[in-house]
């Protein structure tokens, strides 16, 4: 895949998509709940629709990058529970929410992804800095058991 081959990391730049989408939906809710102004909601919905779109590719590429294929289905399956159970409650609590609320509950998923996803960019930088360390004691020693033999 392109973003994995070009040396993006992909976890950065879920982290940044995800924060813009946050607060292109936190714009809209502002403006859902307040003014109702048409330009600021048509700006908050492409960017948060540029967003969407730099998703499904880069999530894809995670998928295939943390996910055992043996696995994937059934892990997938089990988190798509949750979100369901979340997309119906907040489908059948719409007229109590409305529209501002609802905007609210997707902005919250947001910002909970962004932090997840800050998580998983601090793990894995833990990981590399750990392996890189295994990598330079290893090879300082088949260096100097060669120099030295």
């Amino acid at each position: 895949t392109k973003f994995a081959s070009s040396g993006i990391f992909l976890e950065r730049q879920g982290t940044r998509m995800l924060l813009i989408a946050a607060l292109s939906m936190a714009m809209t809710t502002h403006i859902v709940a307040t003014s109702m102004d048409i330009a600021g909601l048509i700006m908050g919905f492409f960017a948060f629709e540029a967003c969407v779109g730099m998703y499904f590719p880069m999530i894809g590429t995670m998928r295939s990058k943390y996910l055992p294929d043996s696995h994937r289905s059934v892990i997938m399956s089990l988190y798509a529970i949750p979100l369901n159970v979340l997309v119906v409650s907040v489908f059948l609590f719409a007229g109590r929410l409305g529209p501002a609320g609802t905007f609210a509950v997707t902005t919250v998923a947001l910002a909970a992804a962004t932090i997840c996803m800050i998580l998983l960019r601090r793990r894995r930088s833990q990981e590399a800095r750990r392996n890189l360390k295994r990598l330079g004691s290893a090879f300082r020693k088949t260096y100097y058991a060669k120099a030295f033999s």
